[in-house]
């Protein structure tokens, strides 16, 4: 699923299932009867092609022979990646039955299995790995079925969502969840920008001379709280605009670079910007490094938004997802800054601020961010 963009674009409304199949998703359905587990695995036709280089389609059309010819290759590939046991116990024995297609939304082909469980306990371990491994915005969607469509007491449940971070999850099969919306994903942004240490100590480096100003060379108190509070505005708000690009580009896979050299890059500016606070070479870090290190700390975003629960669903979904999880990074760093701010202005008259807060503290911030980029640069 290189081309997410088009992907997300096709996400059409299932006439047949009441169940709209999005690409940039794979799906694992479960009923739980009495003494048995009965389930599928559902691929998309093109998933089939780029992901276990199978081809279903023959003069263009889906072809049922061409499936029943493959689908040994597809159990072969789900034999690691789809797993149910009960908590702490052996996985059952997955009982394959006869392919099927599913020609709605683009063409699916369902791999329709049995488990003999016996009892069916309330807590399931569900490992399903379906296509993380080149695309870490792939999605796994366990559904919870009940009752055979097309009867009214039919029922029908998007549950747990697999991603390359969560792709063991515990289902509660008498409370299932439900997976994430946009709304949760404010949460998870304020929430990632409060233990994400790194894109803090970052914040605290731009913030330390914030309330300071230069006057012949040297480091004097601000005079007033307007020129620091505009000083601070400029970069929030530069640094919102450079990682809410990067955080989209990424989140739709048109920019992807290593985990490593991101992450490196992350600790590396935060260096960059406490040494700028100890020489004092400029008032401020300029605005056009705190452009381009912010591009990169967009990137740190999307890689752990790209493990939350989310559904890919369609294109509008996916863009409120973002634009949630953007958002609420906003209010975490808005939220860090409304403490840190009065609490450094009150403080810059202070014979101790320069010498012991903003050189101390931006020297203890070079030790702290050096130690992250020789560990994360070298792998240790």
């Amino acid at each position: 699923m290189r081309l997410l963009i088009s992907a997300l674009t096709l996400a059409l409304i299932s006439t047949s299932s009441l169940f709209a199949h999005a690409r940039g998703e794979s799906y694992l359905f479960l009923e739980f009867l009495e003494q048995s587990i009965e389930g599928r695995v559902e691929f998309s036709y093109e998933d089939l092609r780029k992901k276990l280089d199978i081809n279903i389609k023959q003069d263009g059309q889906p072809s049922e022979e061409l499936l029943l010819a493959n689908t040994p290759l597809v159990h072969d590939y789900l034999v690691d990646r789809l797993k149910l046991s009960p908590i702490g116990a052996e996985a059952y024995q997955i009982k394959f039955s006869k392919s099927l297609l599913f020609n709605v939304e683009g063409g699916w082909a369902q791999f329709p299995f049995t488990i003999e469980s016996g009892p069916v306990p309330e807590e399931i371990e569900i490992t399903f790995v379906p296509g993380f491994e080149d695309d870490v915005m792939h999605r796994g969607v366990l559904v919870i079925e009940k009752g055979e469509w097309p009867s009214p007491e039919y029922e029908m449940l998007v549950s747990l969502v697999f991603g390359p971070s969560n792709s063991t999850q515990i289902l509660d099969r008498l409370n299932p969840p439900a997976s994430m919306t946009p709304v949760p994903m404010i949460w998870q942004g304020i929430l990632h920008i409060w233990i994400g240490i790194d894109h803090i100590l970052f914040l605290l480096a731009l913030a330390l001379p914030i309330v300071l100003v230069k006057n012949a060379g040297t480091w004097s108190p601000a005079p007033k709280i307007g020129t620091s509070l505009w000083s601070l505005l400029k970069i929030v708000t530069i640094f919102t605009i450079a990682h809410s690009i990067t955080l989209l580009l990424a989140s739709l896979e048109i920019i992807t670079l290593p985990s490593r050299l991101v992450e490196s890059i992350i600790a590396a500016s935060i260096i960059l910007v406490a040494i700028n606070n100890i020489l004092g070479k400029r008032q401020n870090t300029s605005l056009v490094i705190i452009l381009l290190l912010g591009l990169f700390h967009g990137l740190g975003f999307a890689s752990v938004m790209g493990e939350l629960p989310f559904r890919v669903s369609n294109l509008k979904e996916f863009i409120l997802i973002i634009l949630g999880f953007n958002f609420g990074v906003e209010l975490g760093q808005i939220a860090i800054l409304v403490v840190l701010f009065p609490i450094l202005f009150a403080l810059r008259k202070t014979s101790v601020y320069r010498p012991i807060i903003l050189v101390g503290g931006s020297g203890a911030l070079i030790l702290i961010a050096g130690f992250w980029f020789i560990e994360r640069a070298f792998g240790l």
